[in-house]
């Protein structure tokens, strides 16, 4: 299963950002996961068919309605999902 990291920047923390995505990754059946990083950006990484990947890049691209989307870093990772679901890392 491909797994891809995102990096996005924007005013994308405290404004419910993982929240959705944690939502939108179980609607879509994907694996991975969603945390805050140190610098303000939120790190996803996202493991399911390629179709199902670009429908989350793009949704990540315009966030919760709360967010301001700045950009989104597509990166390749070699993550292997431990568990049937996506998560909230803290």
């Amino acid at each position: 299963m491909p797994c891809k990291r995102l990096r996005v920047t924007g005013v994308v923390q405290g404004v419910g950002y993982r929240a959705w995505a944690k939502r939108l990754a179980g609607m879509l059946g994907v694996k991975g996961y969603v945390r805050n990083m140190p610098d303000g950006s939120v790190e996803m990484v996202v493991c399911a068919d390629e179709k199902i990947i670009t429908v989350m890049i793009n949704a990540a691209k315009k966030g919760p309605a709360a967010s301001v989307v700045k950009d989104v870093e597509v990166f390749d990772t070699d993550f292997k999902p431990e568990k049937e679901e996506f998560e909230i890392w803290i």
